[in-house]
């Protein structure tokens, strides 16, 4: 690297990136060149630590040093002190968050000196304040650059931290239009065959939603499967396996496009007649008063009225 390190420095740096995540300790600095002098070793450590290459973190009470990429030089190396530890720890949650008690217990830094460098970090615009849906009395604190994540923000279907169940609702309806317009013939008194495959898929009621502008959120294939199984639990439609080739294995059904969709009738909009046993009677052509089968012997007739 062209950064004007030291040999010492360079040799600690080189052993710090190979250790990765798990770091090294003080003592492991020591023995990478164990003829160096101690106050050389210390000297070099520091050094290092102003200038941003590595980073310090408590774990279990013993501190341990991380070397940083390239990208990330240089704006840790700005700081000192008590506020280049709560930057590290803040950047090492990545887009979670971290809560101010957690950055307290991970830092072992008084709540005062943590509020301090907290208001510094964010006068600089390195770090933001945050809200979560799982926790909304909780502050988390990230990295400015990085976006929450959707555990944090709740996704598309919270605004301000709060569930919007208009917006939920009026999409889970237009998926279910959708998703009913596909299932039946126009004609009420028709049905599909079996061999029928037209019915939607998450990504196609995706499409519809979005070509026709319903929502203004730019929705993911996930987010409208959480829609539909929501119609799915509700009774509304069921989910089955889409038509497939014969080749096909079922290990190959690994995303939720393998999936397609159909409207349940409403039974309550269906006739009385049409649980009847007469309307799927297979000798009702010869049911005659008084012939061989007959209404007044009729077993399905006693079944059905056997409450």
């Amino acid at each position: 690297m062209a950064t004007n390190l030291t040999p010492l420095e360079e040799l600690f740096y080189q052993e710090c990136l190979k250790a990765g995540n798990n770091g090294l300790t003080s003592t492991d600095f020591g023995g990478i060149h164990p003829d160096s002098p101690v106050m050389d070793t210390a000297i070099a450590m520091n050094s290092l630590l102003g200038r941003g290459f590595i980073e310090v973190f408590q774990v279990r009470g013993e501190q341990v040093y991380k070397a940083l990429k390239k990208e990330e030089i240089g704006k840790a190396g700005a700081l000192q002190g008590e506020e280049q530890v709560v930057y590290n720890t803040i950047r090492a949650s990545g887009n979670e968050g971290i809560w101010t008690k957690h950055l307290k217990s991970k830092t072992n830094l008084h709540e005062a000196v943590i509020k301090r460098c907290l208001r510094a970090l964010e006068q600089k615009a390195l770090v933001k304040a945050i809200k979560s849906v799982k926790h909304p009395t909780r502050k988390l604190y990230m990295l400015m650059e990085l976006t929450p994540s959707v555990e944090v923000t709740g996704g598309p279907w919270f605004t301000d931290q709060e569930l919007d169940v208009d917006f939920v609702e009026q999409l889970t309806n237009q998926c279910y239009k959708y998703i009913l317009m596909k299932s039946f013939p126009r004609d009420a008194s028709c049905i599909f065959t079996s061999t029928h495959s037209a019915y939607p898929s998450a990504a196609m009621v995706r499409k519809y939603i979005m070509d026709k502008r319903i929502s203004q959120v730019d929705l993911s294939v996930a987010d409208i499967t959480m829609l539909l199984d929501v119609l799915v639990y509700d009774g509304k439609v069921e989910r089955f396996i889409a038509q497939v080739d014969e080749d096909w294995d079922d290990e190959d059904m690994d995303t939720d496009s393998d999936w397609v969709y159909k409207a349940v009738r409403d039974k309550k909009a269906e006739s009385a007649w049409q649980d009847c046993p007469c309307g799927v009677c297979p000798v009702a052509d010869f049911c005659t008063e008084g012939g061989p089968v007959n209404p007044a012997g009729c077993n399905y007739y006693n079944k059905w009225l056997d409450f």
